[in-house]
């Protein structure tokens, strides 16, 4: 790999590109595209095409995912925890120890998705999967 590519990497996984908010991821994916594609364009839901032998019986059409898990803040509680609901199709089952970001008035705070201990889950939500949201 060399240094652009492994340059584009990094940018494009370290960008926020939220579930209804993809545009940023997708102008770092065709900026670095442009290159090496003859047409590219945005459709109108949004979707960054990248196509080789436009005009062709055989094109190639570059895809990619651009979106990445969110959440939104769904309740703060007087004790500081945060709970939140997912944005999207995402699993909460791979939540639980994943790093995080939040995104506030007063910029972005490093958070870290927790679940609370066995020991301290009652009722119904000691058998329960699920965390709460």
């Amino acid at each position: 790999m060399n240094r652009k590519t492994k340059q584009f990497l990094y940018d494009y996984l370290n960008n926020d590109a939220p579930v209804g908010n993809e545009a940023s991821g997708q102008k770092i994916w065709l900026d670095y595209l442009k290159p090496f594609v003859d047409e590219w364009f945005i459709d109108t839901y949004g979707t960054a095409v990248a196509v080789i032998n436009p005009g062709t019986p055989y094109k190639v059409v570059v895809a990619a995912h651009a979106d990445e898990i969110s959440w939104y803040i769904n309740y703060i509680s007087k004790e500081g925890y945060i709970y939140v609901i997912p944005n999207g199709g995402s699993d909460y089952e791979i939540a639980p120890s994943m790093h995080a970001k939040i995104h506030s008035t007063i910029g972005i705070i490093p958070a870290v998705f927790g679940w609370p201990a066995i020991h301290t889950r009652r009722g119904k939500e000691a058998k329960e999967l699920k965390p709460n949201t």
